[in-house]
């Protein structure tokens, strides 16, 4: 009686901590910077209930880096060091620091539109052409990723 009493208990305590790893927060325009674990990525719901869902994930793993300003989006990402097709895969997230993507991400038009860029001087022309000031701050930094 003892063991099933302690195993049930074990097992609310450790269904409560399940969900203390993850964070969801909308950014603008119905786009979320997702958290799990070290993990971090933006995903764009209507509702906000399907942040979680892979589907609706618009930049992958590993960002780093996050601004906005007005209806825009920016930052940074390191991609996946695994280059096959995937989603999530626990195992095999780690970021190749090596490889460094800015994005902008225009979400005026009832949807997120995102422009990858694969170097800085691209990246701050297309700044310039949103009307993106370059002093802004980024808003999340996640040095664990950089």
């Amino acid at each position: 009686m003892k063991n099933l009493i302690g195993g049930c208990l074990s097992f609310i305590l450790t269904s409560c901590y399940f969900g203390m790893n993850e964070a969801g927060e909308e950014i603008v325009n119905n786009c979320y910077l997702v958290r799990w674990d070290s993990d971090t990525w933006i995903s764009y719901s209507k509702s906000g209930d399907g942040i979680w869902d892979t589907e609706n994930m618009i930049v992958g793993h590993n960002v780093f880096t996050l601004g906005d300003y007005d209806d825009f989006i920016f930052g940074m990402q390191h991609p996946c060091e695994n280059k096959l097709p995937h989603v999530q895969d626990y195992d095999s997230l780690r970021p190749d620091r090596n490889v460094t993507n800015y994005f902008i991400i225009d979400s005026r038009e009832d949807s997120c539109i995102v422009h990858i860029y694969h170097n800085e001087i691209t990246f701050n022309d297309a700044r310039t052409l949103f009307g993106i000031p370059s002093n802004l701050p980024y808003k999340f930094y996640a040095s664990e990723i950089d």
